[in-house]
């Protein structure tokens, strides 16, 4: 079974070989890696095309500008669905925040009957390395806020290492969400939540090796409200 590791980029070249390398190690049989790089100015897109002149299962998607890791993540789906077999589609973040090594533990819940693989922190097995107190009171209530507004039972809602099977994926690409930053998490669960097998599989969350983070006081207040909307009006099925 091909797995495409479907990754945005926002400046960080700092990341690029190490995320691959880390990738190449799990020793999946069959694996593809896609950047999606929103015209980053430290070159991220540049380097990526350089590593895939040696990795010819690595390639990039560049879009024109900043637009969101939501629709990133649509526009990577959208791609590696068309150019590739992949019967797996993972995210993963390019900070190093999430082990490469769950990736074929996510795959194998896949390939054990879900549709959709969540990489959990809140479970147990999982947990949280480097955080102080205050970041994960708010993550813990974000989780909550997102499960009691939306009638979600994964504990870790708003995880960004999960893997999709084919079709589930392109549900999510297809789908007109009203969230397209980091929110876009809860809402892509939100959409499949009646009709798809949502499991979570243990994995520690680390601090960055290298970069900034990039989540902001504006992003928390537009995760809050966003979330709001959703319980009221919903995820439109398809885009026009």
């Amino acid at each position: 079974m091909t797995v495409c590791v479907v990754i945005p980029t926002y400046n960080e070249r700092e990341n690029v070989e190490a995320i691959v390398e880390a990738i190449e190690g799990t020793r999946l049989a069959s694996v593809r890696v896609l950047f999606v790089d929103d015209a980053s100015p430290d070159g991220t897109g540049e380097l990526v095309k350089s590593v895939a002149g040696s990795r010819p299962w690595v390639s990039l998607l560049q879009r024109e500008k900043k637009m969101g890791i939501g629709s990133a993540y649509q526009d990577g789906f959208k791609a590696a669905i068309a150019g590739t077999d992949a019967g797996v589609l993972i995210e993963i973040d390019a900070d190093l925040q999430h082990p490469a090594s769950a990736i074929p533990l996510l795959v194998d819940a896949i390939r054990n009957g879900a549709d959709v693989a969540v990489g959990s922190r809140y479970v147990p097995g999982g947990g949280i390395s480097g955080w102080s107190r205050v970041r994960r009171i708010v993550s813990k209530g974000a989780n909550s806020y997102a499960r009691f507004m939306l009638g979600l039972k994964v504990r870790d809602a708003t995880s960004g290492l999960r893997a999709y099977t084919r079709e589930t994926a392109r549900a999510v690409a297809d789908a007109r969400l009203p969230a397209k930053g980091f929110e876009f998490q809860v809402a892509a669960l939100h959409l499949l939540k009646d009709r798809a097998k949502i499991v979570e599989v243990p994995y520690v969350f680390t601090t960055r090796a290298a970069g900034k983070s990039k989540l902001s006081l504006g992003d928390m207040a537009r995760f809050f409200f966003s979330v709001a909307r959703i319980s009221i009006f919903g995820s439109s099925e398809k885009r026009p």
